[in-house]
């Protein structure tokens, strides 16, 4: 049903042996691929069940005619995916929004223009099932899910705004809020159906044929049912009685499954956690480079050690096609000259930069190997852009923010809905409107100190108050203005459109957007702009090198 993938201590199979590796590296080709495992888990395979039930919704609950029956007629918002090659028959057309129905896989693999997806849909704005307070689109792009649980050191921040540390919370605040049509003042009913579904549950479904051998909800989740397979028998510590547990007790349980499921969405490694399936991490094994940071050394320290050593190479080994293809993509699997140059100026750091001509991308500084990303948050640029052009250019160094003071005593005014303010105007958590500066999207401004979202806000601060200089003040909340969580760069080929927004539809809009905004971070015309900018030093020449260096992290992911 997945790809091999490691999950923590439980799912190791599939990986390299430590002799193959070593056998694979003397003998200058990359190891064997890794066998597929068995299957995954049995909690992860329920969770994938729940991922793809599509009864949770709030458009389920006010049409369906009983639980385990079709719906009369499906969501609208379902019937049609838009994609890069023209709107496709939507795979869930008929029935109502799941998880799954902006966190694409394989749906797509067998049309032409499209391949697979990690966990990603196509658009820069989802579509929401039900307008709420205006809304009808989700704020930003549909993040990739695959890597977003990578375990790393530090706090873990879910979402672009960092709204989330648990994937428990995340999953459960999804599927009783707006994503699944419940408005911010029936989170009740959202537990209450959820809760009657699982009760009622009568296995005959596709999820459950699929995923769990056709068993009913309730039997699973009790597990003690003898004839229940191993694939589908629940740890102890994961099962609960549906017919005594409370409503509460078992949406608790139903998003912990779907948080395990996602915590196994991770890009193929060995037992070592080194990342094995990209022509980058093929071209670092067979030129016996380090694959990830050696003991007591930072992954900041890691990228300029390994900085030194490609830069340093008399005759590097390249990867072409013997060293492996590609299932579902087009490209070539290569790390030759143009790949190595990209790497070195992703890489590179110019301190003192003046212009574009010292070809340092400093990529590494927010995108730091082997992650690709250091799982926190900066001001790339990217929403100063968009509102500059709904409102004309400069517009958005003169939008007027509130301090923190402001901001408290009137939460309705600028931050987005919630139980306790379901008619919030979401005004800073919203896409710039052409022509009405009124709506703006301020990131992790938005969560931050914000008293309705307490749960990530200690870890926040650890974050925020680390590099704020001013955290004194305002607790440093203006240093948040704009800023997003880094994404992974891994296989970005299959998450497109990039940045929170979903504005760079390819990777050399990505490099040139990054050019123009270190630019205006040199000149002191990005608001709040970070630090990093500043010594990104690229010309329209590195474009070429950076983007064959993008693909070279490209993998085979898919959920089979």
């Amino acid at each position: 049903m997945r790809a091999v993938r490691v999950v923590g201590s439980k799912a190791l199979a599939g990986v390299l042996s430590v002799a193959l590796f070593v056998a694979g590296c003397g003998s200058g080709k990359a190891p064997d691929p890794p066998a597929e495992a068995e299957g995954a888990p049995a909690d992860q395979n329920v969770g994938e069940r729940i991922f793809i039930d599509t009864r949770f919704a709030q458009y389920f609950a006010a049409n369906m005619t009983g639980v385990n029956d079709p719906l009369p007629v499906g969501d609208p918002v379902v019937a049609i995916v838009n994609t890069p090659i023209g709107p496709q028959p939507g795979p869930f057309a008929g029935q109502s929004i799941n998880c799954r129905s902006c966190h694409f896989v394989t749906e797509f693999t067998n049309v032409v223009g499209l391949r697979d997806r990690t966990y990603a849909d196509f658009v820069d704005h989802s579509p929401l099932p039900r307008t709420i307070n205006g809304i009808n689109f989700t704020p930003r792009n549909s993040m990739q899910m695959v890597g977003s649980m990578q375990p790393h050191e530090g706090p873990q921040f879910l979402h672009f705004d960092g709204e989330f540390t648990s994937p428990d919370d995340l999953v459960k605040t999804t599927i009783t809020g707006r994503n699944f049509g419940w408005s911010p003042d029936q989170y009740s009913q959202a537990v209450a159906h959820i809760a009657n579904v699982i009760r009622q549950d009568n296995g005959n479904n596709f999820p459950s044929q699929t995923y769990t051998h056709g068993i009913s909800y309730a039997t699973i989740f009790l597990g003690t049912d003898k004839s229940i397979p191993a694939d589908s028998l629940l740890p102890a510590e994961d099962r609960i009685d549906v017919t005594t547990a409370t409503d509460e007790q078992i949406v608790d349980v139903v998003s912990h499954l779907v948080a395990q499921y996602a915590a196994g969405l991770l890009f193929k490694q060995d037992e070592q956690g080194r990342y094995i399936a990209s022509p980058y991490d093929v071209f670092l094994r067979i030129n016996h480079l380090p694959t990830q940071p050696r003991a007591g050394e930072t992954k900041a320290q890691y990228a300029q050690r390994l900085l030194g050593l490609v830069s340093n190479m008399s005759s590097p080994i390249y990867v072409d096609a013997s060293y492996g293809s590609f299932q579902y993509h087009p490209q070539p699997f290569v790390f030759g000259p143009t790949e190595l140059a990209g790497l070195k100026i992703f890489l590179s750091a110019a301190p003192n930069a003046t212009d574009g001509s010292q070809h340092a991308g400093n990529c590494v500084a927010c995108h730091v190997p082997p992650d690709f990303t250091d799982f926190v948050f900066h001001n790339n640029g990217s929403a100063q852009e968009e509102y500059d052009a709904a409102n004309g250019q400069g517009a958005f160094a003169q939008l007027a923010i509130p301090n923190l003071a402001d901001r408290s005593a009137n939460p309705a005014a600028y931050l987005p809905a919630s139980a306790n303010h379901p008619n919030a105007t979401e005004r800073f958590r919203h896409p710039p409107v052409a022509g009405n500066p009124f709506y703006a999207d301020l990131g992790l401004w938005n969560v931050y100190l914000n008293g309705d979202i307490p749960n990530p806000q200690a870890n926040l601060k650890s974050v925020v108050c680390a590099v704020a200089a001013n955290c004194a003040t305002d607790q440093g909340l203006a240093t948040t203005i704009a800023q997003f969580k880094t994404p992974t760069l891994r296989d970005l080929e299959d998450s497109a459109p990039y940045f929170h927004n979903g504005s760079k539809p390819k990777f050399d809009d990505v490099v040139n957007f990054y050019i123009n905004s270190s630019a205006l971070m040199r000149q002191g015309k990005l608001r709040n702009g970070a630090v990093e900018l500043g010594s990104m030093s690229l010309s329209a020449g590195d474009v070429a090198a950076l983007v064959a260096f993008l693909q070279s992290l490209t993998e085979d992911y898919d959920d089979a």
